[in-house]
This record gives structure tokens, sequence and C-alpha cells, in this order.
């Protein structure tokens, strides 16, 4: 069942992060009584690096199947956490009320910007403490304690401000003309092959990885169904969807080859997903794709 009085939204980032940060994502659930099952969180896979801050309440890593029955065993996120690319889909809970933002980098950006080697960290979360460099942690500390104390917007916009300082340094490649993962993968491909002339597709595979935690070939898939995401939306606000006619506008062999790859990703069939999200408070995060899609950049794509 989904609640009224819980919050959830994309916030997008200011024009000096374009290229750097791709959205931001807040949750707050500090006015609702919700349920055990309503207090999960399902989020489809991305290639996104990403730092959380828990800001109020706390948060379970539902990392194995044995803590989905029992998650208040699971382990406890960090106050503030990265995780790097998610090629399955990611599940916690939260034992409470809870209040909680996420900023989600292009990894290659974010590999530029700290010197991290994504490759380390896909389907992992991790403490961020142990994983950013000073400069970074010190701005992500700054932000718990000025969200916790002050207008969250104002800390935001404050981060934002840091944030766009560390990105003119580390800036290597024009921003991108949209905010699509798909044109993005497909760019940062052609960019690894730019700079890796005279050297072996091994070589310039392993550059792809470092800088976003996964393969092109993942890579691909992953910017495929976003497509598949779309096309879902623009389906069910026209009516009943056909789901044959959604894979091949996707980009799939078949409606077989589209339902394995979304379960591959969400854990789902399209069918369950549909009324999965349509119903169930549990499934916020794909109805935060309805205000990724009909944002005004994607009207004018169209």
């Amino acid at each position: 069942m989904l609640s009224d009085k819980t919050i959830s939204r994309i916030l997008w980032p200011d024009p000096g992060l374009h290229g750097c940060v791709f959205c931001v994502i807040a949750r707050d659930t500090l006015g609702s009584t919700l349920g055990h099952f309503e207090r999960f969180n399902f989020f489809p896979a991305s290639p996104l690096a990403c730092v959380t801050w828990q800001l109020d309440g706390e948060c379970r890593w539902i990392g194995q199947a044995k803590d989905m029955e029992h998650p208040s065993r699971a382990p406890q996120m960090p106050v503030i956490a990265f995780s790097g690319a998610q090629v399955g889909s990611l599940v916690s809970w939260n034992p409470g009320p809870t209040r909680a933002v996420t900023i989600a980098f292009y990894p290659d950006v974010f590999s530029a910007i700290t010197g991290i080697d994504l490759a380390l960290f896909t389907d992992r979360m991790a403490d961020a403490e142990a994983v950013l460099p000073n400069a970074m942690m010190d701005m992500c500390e700054t932000f718990l304690v000025r969200a916790r104390s002050t207008e969250f917007e104002a800390a935001l916009t404050a981060l934002q401000r840091e944030m766009s300082a560390q990105w003119v340094k580390s800036r290597r490649a024009t921003p991108l003309s949209d905010g699509r993962l798909e044109s993005w993968s497909q760019d940062l491909v052609r960019r690894a092959n730019v700079a890796s002339v005279g050297q072996s597709k091994r070589q310039i595979a392993r550059r792809v990885k470092s800088w976003t935690g996964i393969n092109a070939r993942e890579l691909h898939n992953l910017g495929r169904v976003e497509n598949l995401y779309e096309s879902i939306h623009k389906a069910l606000q026209a009516g009943d969807p056909i789901w044959a006619n959604i894979a091949a506008e996707a980009g799939y062999a078949d409606q077989a080859h589209m339902i394995r790859r979304l379960r591959q990703h969400t854990g789902f069939t399209p069918g369950q997903l549909r009324a999965r999200a349509a119903t169930d408070e549990a499934f916020w995060p794909y109805r935060l794709l309805e205000q990724y899609f009909d944002r005004p950049e994607m009207a004018e794509e169209v």
C-alpha cells in the first residue's frame, strides 16, 4: 500500500555540476508510520557511483536472501556510505522512520576526482570514510552536519558549490548534451578507445572497468534497460502495455530476452514490476522514474 505521507523526489544538479552529478535522490518517511514490508527499499541496477547520507534513522543493507526474512539482523549501513555500480538490484530496509539523501555521480568523473579504481567496488557498499579522499570526506561530513541542523536545500546548495570547484579541476571531457545514461555510456567507451590508441582491446576494457567498475557490455545493457523503463512508462501512460512491442522498441531480440534482462537488473518480470511499483510503498525508487522521464529535457527530445 502507498503512503501519502512519505516524500521521495529527484533533485537535478546545479548547472556547474552538469556532466558530473547525475541526480540527487531524497527520501523522508519521518511523518509516516510504515509497516514491516513497506520499510524495504527496492532499487534497480545502476552504473552510477553513489554517496548516501543517513540524516535520521537507520538503514540495513540486504545483501543475502536470508536478510529478507530477518532484515533487522542485516548489516547496518554507515551514516555516510559509498556504493559502486550495481549490476543486480539493490535492496535495503529501515527499522523505523528515516531521512536520507543520495548523490549519484557519473562514475568516470567520480573516479577522476577521487582517484578511486571503481572496479574494486562493483556491487559493494562501504563506509565512505574508508574510501573517499580526505578533501571529499570533509565536504561529506560538513554536509551531514548542515543537513541535520539547517535547511536541507541550503546545505545541498553549499555542498554542490564546493563540489563544483573540485569538478572544474578534474574536468577532462565536454559535458554531456543530455542526461541519458545510454548517451553517457556510448561517449565513455568512445573516450576509452581514443585514450588508448595503440593499445590492445584488453587494455581498453581495463580502462572502461577502472572508470566505471563494470565492462562495456554491462554498460550497454544498463543503457538499454533505461530505454526499456522509458518504453514501459510511455506505454502505461497510453494504456495497457503490449510487452512484445515494448521489447522491440527498447532494442531487445524478443519478449523473452527483455524479461531475462529485466529480471537480472531488478529481480522482477515486467508484469510484476508494473504491479508492485503501482501499489507497493517499497518500490518508490521505480516511481521516481516518472519524474526522470517527465522532466523538460526528456520532453524536448521526443
